[in-house]
């Protein structure tokens, strides 16, 4: 039989080296970071056009009409009243602070006497009053944070203008003018509180606030999670419909659902982070968390900080207890890096008109793999077992590279721009390492280029009309690249006896995106009313390059192939982020002690593709296909109602009665879900599998590769249709075009907050979020006729519910005469089937003391659960129950059970505190934090043999499986031990004149628990094995300079 098309590497390396380079190289020859987002398609243009107009049309209206400064931030509001208790209109009320570059901020109170100063940055300020015929009032002292309204009353007496009668109190505690639910991360617990400093590790600190899954809890930056990027959630929603922004204007880019963002917080250059978590209004389109970064502006002093920690890992304890050691862990990752320099300086350019503030990060920080080492015939294509080089222990490392700069510009009295410029490279380089993944065979995601620059700016251009405006334009690489040095010889390997992956990475990627976000509103303000009406407009485009060292990857089986792969890569593909705006109006509405909220937002998203086209690979030299350009795939028009109100109780301030009702859409962007699946591109079969003799065990397959029929050595290609499009998936149109069409959800809120004491106050507040328009995959070939339904038997066990030897109900298999026949896959509404129902409701107590004699203190607890509910659907489709029945697999399947269909939830606690103490005259800090969490989930996935199945089912399961898995246990109703985690710091103060230095010591999980946060979910002899445990207590030493 002729040898394959395509020469094995080991037989004819030279030839494939230098055809798999060609196809690198000229992949990277596309300039993928520069390109306009579809290059000469006529998508490309739209694109072009619509950057064109933005840059003709906003540029110069940002330039010429209305600087601006920042969005969404403080207010102060308030009555004012003569000794009467008459109320009294046209008093001027000013508003100063060292924070505002132009000093002064002042309105009217209207003829209701009320008064609204709106858009303060965060400082301490004093508030004038002033009225000819009355002595002048002023109020001193008052610290104002993230978007927090301090209601602030006035009482005149009548005298002369130029007696000033002077008033301090405290600034109030509770917001009775809004509905939103915010936690202000200021200065200080930035500074002083033991955590990684990062904006998604600090936000997990808030009750509620939560990671995604255990295992990217922190621990002092040593775990994954201690890096730029990330994603929190909150109150049941989803971790992908966070936003995060800086100054109010969106950051994110066209990844994943367009979350998050490499280019994240620089703490030295960040004045505040603010993060809501519930009742975000109409300029929003999601319901996740919202994290506001606020970037410090500079001053009219110069100043400047730096920051140093450093973790040696002789610093580290050891948590393995015997316990652990009997569930077969016999030691935890221990840190190699763990290295934080953050310094910055700001000041004047020019005193009262130019302000700037530059700030840089360098942060690594890595973990060795116990029991993973680097191979010691790396490069050595003609060794085929691992061998662990002990002198190289594999680590999983990340270091950020980042630098921000912040300029602050008053133009005019009333002109004011600020201007952001944010340059961020990310290397994970290798990541995932395991002991199922050596290092040459992991990917090394890299972030080669993160660049943002952002203008904001705003007018008051009189006492009532602001308006405000900007533009975040993000431009963005995200590579998945092999081990520098890995030469294209080492065919990827997968040993089948241990799992092991080794050698080389299979499949790298490109990805670079481009980003443009631009926002304008414009308020009308009185004393009473707050209107507000405002466009968000956002576009952009993903692309994908996919690629491989080697196309061919073997498995073996102690060192001997049975089975290799193939690959049709390069691939090339784009999508195209054509329009998600948003146009809204709201107004807030005070009467007397109630204020109402109320706003409408009419949202539009369109996605499409340009032109494409796919030529050869070196196992389909004769691919050449083109793909025609497709706009507006997705159109979806949607209108969201945003209403809330707030009672002042007592009309002291005091306390206030909240209550809010929100509807949110999915996150959308050119990388989610529904805008990838659809493309035309995305019908390739890239990748197929053979069975393969090696019988003269040169490890080099003697059969033509590109001949789908079995030969020589090689079977049959597992998918005869490899390096061509297939029929995909149908989407209905009646889903992916017109109004109300996209998922959504309901968020709905009520509470009481409360000042129990000075400079303290309680929250105890209820949430419920609904969701609605889920998605689903009917395959029309089949009906619900074409399943057969059988129950199973849970093994005798102690672990397992009741000790197992329960019944679960409800297992589907597909009729062996349906099997294997061609799908026809239907993308709808799962609510043309049925009722799918999904939905988190719980309740929040919060705790907040503010610098009460000395002492910082802000936790509470969290407490919910998520009931879901899919049987009537899975009555009529049947599909999602079993994989096989849309995915196309023919050994394998997996099986959630009818049984199951209804989920409850266990009612899960979180409980989180944070606080800070300086001991005074000797000046030393105190601080901590405790987080207490559910453990991880228990699940029990048995593979039942075929034979065990044939009892209930009445004969073996279709395909010739030999085994199906089944769950035993109903999701998220069984846990793990709970999370306990103590972060601990003592630092000492050290005070030379204008200069303040803090020398800290850090203890991460203080308590050294072992704590399990994530195992083994696949029933049998390794269950609950624990796979990743908390990292051992270590110390940490830094240092904070500020001058």
């Amino acid at each position: 039989m002729g040898r394959a098309g395509l020469p094995p590497p080991a037989a004819a390396a030279g030839r494939t080296r230098e055809r798999t380079r060609s196809v690198q190289q000229s992949a990277w020859r596309l300039e993928l970071y520069s390109r306009p987002p579809t290059s000469t398609h006529q998508g490309g243009a739209h694109m072009r056009v619509l950057a064109k107009v933005t840059r003709l049309a906003v540029l110069p209206f940002l330039l010429t009409i209305v600087p601006v400064h920042v969005y969404a931030q403080a207010s102060i509001a308030g009555v004012v009243k003569d000794t009467s208790g008459a109320v009294l209109p046209g008093v001027t009320v000013e508003a100063s602070s060292p924070a505002l570059i132009e000093k002064v901020r002042s309105v009217v109170t209207d003829g209701t006497g009320q008064f609204q100063i709106v858009n303060l940055v965060p400082g301490t300020y004093s508030v004038a009053f002033t009225l000819p015929g009355f002595n002048t009032v002023k109020r001193e002292g008052i610290v104002l944070s993230g978007s927090f309204t301090a209601k602030i009353d006035a009482d005149l007496r009548v005298g002369a203008l130029e007696e000033t009668i002077t008033v301090t109190g405290e600034t109030p505690l509770v917001d009775v003018q809004n509905t939103k639910r915010e936690r202000v991360i200021d200065r200080e617990i930035i500074d002083n509180v033991p955590t990684s400093r990062t904006a998604y590790d600090m936000a997990s600190l808030i009750p509620g606030v939560s990671r995604s899954g255990l295992t990217n809890q922190d621990v002092g930056g040593s775990s994954s999670s201690g890096t730029p990027i990330g994603s929190v959630a909150v109150h049941g929603g989803r971790t992908g419909d966070q936003l995060l922004l800086r100054n109010g204007i969106e950051t994110v880019g066209q990844s994943g659902t367009g979350f998050s963002t490499p280019v994240n917080i620089n703490p030295i250059g960040t004045q505040e982070v603010s993060v809501d978590t519930a009742s975000a209004g109409a300029e929003y389109t999601t319901g996740g968390v919202r994290i506001n970064v606020i970037p410090r502006d500079g001053g009219n002093i110069f100043s400047g900080a730096l920051f140093v920690s450093y973790a040696n890992p002789s610093w580290q304890a050891d948590n393995i207890t015997p316990a652990l050691k009997a569930r077969g862990v016999s030691s935890g990752d221990r840190i190699k890096d763990n290295v934080d320099f953050n310094p910055g300086f700001g000041g004047p350019i020019k005193k009262d008109k130019v302000w700037f503030f530059l700030s840089a990060r360098y942060k690594n920080s890595a973990n060795y793999v116990t029991g993973m080492y680097y191979d010691k015939n790396q490069n050595n294509p003609n060794v085929w077992v691992f061998e662990p080089d002990l002198a190289r222990p594999a680590a999983n490392p990340s270091v950020w590279k980042g630098g921000q700069l912040r300029l602050t510009w008053q133009a005019a009295a009333k002109h004011k721009i600020g201007v952001n410029w944010n340059e961020d490279s990310v290397r994970y380089a290798p990541t995932s390492v395991s002991l199922t993944l050596a290092p040459e065979a992991a990917e090394n995601r890299i972030y080669p280029l993160q660049r943002q620059v952002q203008v904001d700016w705003s007018s008051p251009i009189t006492n009532r009309v602001l308006l405000e405006a900007g533009f975040n334009r993000y431009r963005a690489a995200s590579d998945l690249l092999p081990l520098r040095g890995i030469t294209p010889e080492m065919i990827p390997a997968t040993e089948q006896s241990t799992g092991l992956k080794f050698r080389s990475l299979e499949t790298h990627r490109l990805q670079p995106a481009k980003t443009l976000h631009i926002r304008f509103a414009a308020s009308y303000i009185t004393g009473a009313h707050n209107v507000k009406v405002g466009i968000n407009h956002t576009s952009g485009w993903n692309g994908f390059t996919y690629l491989n060292l080697n196309p061919l990857s073997y498995r073996l089986n102690n060192a001997i192939p049975n089975q290799l792969s193939e690959r049709a890569f390069p691939i090339v593909t784009d999508t195209n982020m054509e329009h998600n705006m948003g146009v809204y109006a709201q107004d807030k509405w005070t009467i007397h002690q109630l204020t109402a909220s109320y706003g409408i937002r009419y949202s539009y998203a369109s996605i499409g593709w340009p032109e494409q086209h796919l030529g050869a690979s070196p196992l389909t030299p004769t691919r050449d296909l083109s793909f025609p350009a497709q706009h507006g795939f997705i159109s979806w028009h949607d209108i969201t109602p945003h209403l809330g109100a707030a009672y002042d109780l007592f009309g002291n301030g005091k306390t206030a009665v909240k209550v809010s009702l929100n509807r949110y859409l999915e996150a959308l962007s050119a990388g989610a879900p529904i805008a990838q699946d659809p493309n035309p591109l995305s019908s390739l079969i890239t990748q197929t599998t053979r069975s393969w003799s090696d019988t003269n065990r040169n490890y080099a397959p003697d059969c033509n590769l590109m001949s789908a029929v079995a030969n020589g050595e090689c079977g049959a290609m597992a998918n005869a249709s490899f390096g061509l499009p297939v029929p995909g998936a149908v989407y209905d149109t009646a889903m992916t075009q017109g109004w109300f069409k996209r998922g959504y959800n309901w968020e709905f809120s009520t509470g009481v907050q409360h000042e129990v004491l000075p400079r303290t106050s309680v929250d105890v507040s209820y949430f419920r979020r609904t969701y609605g328009n889920a998605r689903i995959t009917d395959n029309r070939v089949l009906s619900p006729t074409d399943f057969d339904t059988f129950d199973v038997t849970a093994p005798s066990d102690p672990r397992l519910p009741g000790g197992g030897g329960y019944a679960v109900h409800g297992m589907y298999n597909l009729n062996p005469a349906k099997f294997g026949l061609a799908s026809d896959n239907f993308v709808t509404l799962a609510s043309n089937y049925g009722d799918q129902i999904e939905y988190w409701h719980g309740v929040d107590v919060n705790l907040a003391t503010r610098y009460l004699r000395g002492v910082l203190l802000q936790g509470g607890t969290s407490t919910g659960r998520t009931v879901a509910d899919n049987c009537a659907l899975l009555s009529k489709v049947p599909e999602p129950a079993e994989s096989r029945a849309t995915s196309g697999l023919i050994t394998t399947a997996a099986i959630r059970p009818l049984q199951f269909c209804h989920n409850a939830t266990s009612w899960l606690t979180q409980v989180k505190f944070l606080g800070s103490y300086t001991i005074p005259r000797i000046d030393v800090l105190v601080s901590g934090t405790l987080q207490n969490l559910p453990g991880p989930p228990m699940l029990a996935n048995y593979n039942l043999p075929t034979a065990e199945a044939a009892k209930t089912l009445g004969r073996p399961l279709s395909g010739g499986a030999a085994n199906v898995s089944v769950g035993l246990i109903d999701p998220n109703t069984v846990f793990g031990d709970r999370l306990n985690q103590v972060d601990f710091r003592v630092g000492k103060l050290l005070r030379y004149g204008k200069i303040r230095s803090t020398v800290s010591l850090d203890l991460y999980n203080a308590l050294n628990v072992s704590t399990i946060l994530a195992q083994n979910n696949t029933f049998g002899p390794a269950w609950l094995q624990p796979t990743t445990i908390m990292p051992a207590r270590f110390a940490k030493v830094s240092l904070q300079f500020d001058f």
